[in-house]
């Protein structure tokens, strides 16, 4: 990879590459983006690597209605601005609410669910234990695959994965719709998916902070200015932190 111009940052896997910018002003980013497709279109040239332009789109994210993307080009081609990226399975909607995401999570783990009740038959289905099983390891992944960029989504979409995961242990246990949740967890030994990221979020926090030149390392130390309206990885640890001290005896 080129070198990039400052503060344009750039991720690849296999053949997925994104760059990305973070600036105050929209303008300021596309001015510093426009170099970093300059420079990439020109590495490419130079190494015989073949971009697939009309695969290559763009997303503005802000939380202003009034602030209209630029124009980017890579090469003589203009890249299409999108309401929304996927990369390595995790859905980045421009108001990053996460829905879309989420939304795709739970129908993926709904289909998943339906192998399930297939297995439950009151006569001859599989047992407790292998229900369970299933569910582990076809039906939960769905529901927490990178959830520790999507946990600070609003608690209405995160509930809606709450609710698959209720339906499951319904089918692991037999229970009827009127038992309670907190009882059915106890009976199956499955947490609520909440205590899973914050636990999942702890975890990640401490690996962030044992790697110096990482960005995250000095972003979860930054202390918030609070001018953003929404919250983020940082500031979720960061309230995870201070109630587990309070705990503390």
């Amino acid at each position: 990879m080129p070198e990039l111009p400052s503060r344009v940052h750039a991720a690849l896997y296999a053949d997925d590459l994104v760059l990305w910018c973070t600036e105050e002003h929209a303008t300021t980013a596309t001015y510093r983006m426009q170099l970093a497709l300059e420079k990439v279109a020109a590495w490419t040239d130079n190494w015989c690597v073949t971009i697939n332009r009309d695969k290559t789109t763009a997303t503005l994210f802000t939380l202003s209605a009034k602030v209209q993307p630029g124009r980017l080009t890579l090469g003589d081609t203009p890249l299409k601005f999108e309401d929304q990226q996927t990369y390595l399975g995790v859905t980045y909607d421009k108001r990053m609410t996460w829905q879309h995401h989420i939304m795709n999570a739970e129908a993926k783990a709904r289909r998943k669910l339906n192998i399930m009740r297939k297995l439950a038959g009151s006569q001859w289905g599989a047992n407790e234990k292998i229900l369970k099983t299933v569910y582990q390891g076809t039906v939960r992944p769905h529901l927490e695959y990178g959830s520790s960029s999507w946990m600070t989504a609003a608690k209405t979409h995160l509930q809606t994965l709450e609710i698959v995961q209720n339906q499951a242990m319904r089918i692991i246990t037999g229970a009827m719709k009127t038992t309670p949740i907190d009882k059915m967890q106890q009976v199956t030994g499955i947490p609520p998916l909440s205590k899973r990221r914050e636990c999942k979020a702890m975890v990640q926090d401490i690996k962030y902070q044992c790697i110096p030149d990482h960005q995250m390392n000095a972003r979860i130390k930054q202390l918030s200015s609070g001018r953003l309206k929404r919250s983020s990885f940082a500031t979720e640890t960061r309230a995870l932190k201070r109630e587990h001290q309070a705990k503390m005896p």
